[in-house]
């Protein structure tokens, strides 16, 4: 009845029909097979990770240097290790693996994952915006916004919402505790209490550069130093040096420091533009007596390739002057490490205007700037605005002290 023509057009369709069951199966099979190794792979990252977090932690809040364990989850077999291979790096390794069947071949394939992290003992402290050794408490109020991180030995006090970009840390305690309803401040970095960190109070390797880049030059023509002396940086990259009661002399900065370092057993004052990069150590003060900045603003501009250091076996001091009396500006990486960051008679100078600061500040016991009354303002002295420099977190002044702090330096996986 239907004639040739529709036995071929069903047959067709029935070959049509077991073809596209046949794809659709094959295609059914390899989502499953797909699902199950995306399943495993994940798994197998999920155990590697977490062999890793064991470690980390371990590493972390023991103090851990030397270990190795297994771990078996979900099928998965992982091996972690932690080793020191220097006195300044810590190194953590994760590997897991397992077995799944292999359709095309019939047998098993073995599967496998690793994490690997390296942290490093040593930072620079020019990597703290802030860092206190001695103070009976560190002040943050509601308006402060602050950019690199914070460190007080003691305690550090928060009112309102100040904004912490940096993670902060206290040996003793942050008040209000951070997480409760009685603190307001943000912590986007982090916040940590117990951690004990001392300010680099050896500096011989410091030292040991400056007397290398002396070499046989007699001492105050170089980078050496033991009367007082005074560098004015000019903008061209030259200095007008005084050394003692001897007339002055203009020198290039590349000459006097070549390798980026002036050390000095007596006071060194400075002020004036600097070009380059410079760390200047006084076993005594260091006094600046006007304007001490970058040619480039790194602030304005962060390709700046201008840095400097000021480090003080004793305190670093604003001079109490005519040309420091009506505003002070000044860039660098402060370190006081037997005193204070401080105005010179900051309560008896007069008002003084506002100290603008870029940079970073470390110092064993917290300077004061000037005198406030709540009922009439500053009495005398600076009113403070500080802006961390960000270049900072991943580069210091030359040979700039570190700090012992675990810090994570790389993560592979």
């Amino acid at each position: 009845m239907f004639g040739k023509g529709a036995l071929i057009a069903i047959v067709g369709f029935a070959v049509a029909f077991s073809i596209y069951q046949l794809n659709l199966n094959r295609t059914i099979n390899h989502t499953m097979d797909n699902v199950a190794d995306q399943y495993m792979n994940m798994a197998l990252h999920q155990a590697v990770i977490s062999g890793m977090n064991v470690a980390v932690n371990d590493v972390w809040a023991n103090s851990t240097t030397s270990a190795n364990f297994n771990i078996i989850t979900d099928l998965c077999s992982t091996r972690v290790t932690i080793s020191q291979p220097d006195p300044d790096t810590v190194e953590v390794r994760s590997k897991s693996w397992t077995t799944v069947f292999d359709p095309i071949s019939g047998g098993n394939q073995l599967l496998e994952d690793s994490v690997f992290a390296a942290f490093a003992y040593n930072a620079p402290v020019s990597r703290y915006y802030s860092f206190m050794d001695s103070i009976p408490h560190l002040y943050y109020i509601g308006g402060d916004t602050i950019w690199g991180r914070v460190h007080s030995n003691t305690k550090i006090w928060t009112s309102g919402n100040p904004v912490f970009y940096g993670k902060v840390t206290a040996r003793q305690a942050i008040i209000p505790n951070p997480g409760t309803p009685a603190s307001s401040a943000e912590f986007l970095d982090g916040w940590e209490i117990g951690l004990d960190i001392s300010l680099p109070t050896d500096l011989s390797y410091l030292i040991n550069s400056a007397i290398s880049d002396n070499g046989t030059a007699p001492i105050n023509t170089v980078c050496m130093y033991d009367r007082v002396t005074t560098f004015e940086f000019l903008y061209t990259g030259s200095i007008i040096r005084t050394v003692g009661s001897d007339p002055p002399d203009t020198v290039a900065l590349a000459t006097i420091a070549p390798g980026g370092v002036i050390y000095s057993t007596a006071d060194v004052r400075v002020k004036g533009v600097i070009d380059g990069r410079l760390t200047i150590y006084s076993t005594q003060n260091i006094w600046i007596d006007d304007d001490m900045v970058y040619r480039v603003d790194p602030s304005l501009d962060p390709t700046s390739d201008d840095m400097l250091g000021l480090i003080a076996g004793q305190s670093v001091m604003i001079t109490d002057n005519v040309p420091n009396n009506s505003d002070v500006i000044i860039h660098g990486s402060i370190l006081a490490i037997h005193g204070h960051f401080m105005a010179e008679n900051y309560a008896s100078r007069p008002i003084a205007g506002h100290l603008y600061r870029v940079g970073s500040t470390a110092q064993q016991v917290a300077g004061a700037m000037g005198t406030f009354n709540p009922a009439h303002g500053i009495q005398s002295g600076f009113i403070t605005i500080g802006r961390y420099d960000n270049r900072l977190s991943t580069t210091s002044p030359p040979r700039f002290p570190f700090v012992r702090e675990l810090s994570l330096a790389s993560w592979w996986e």
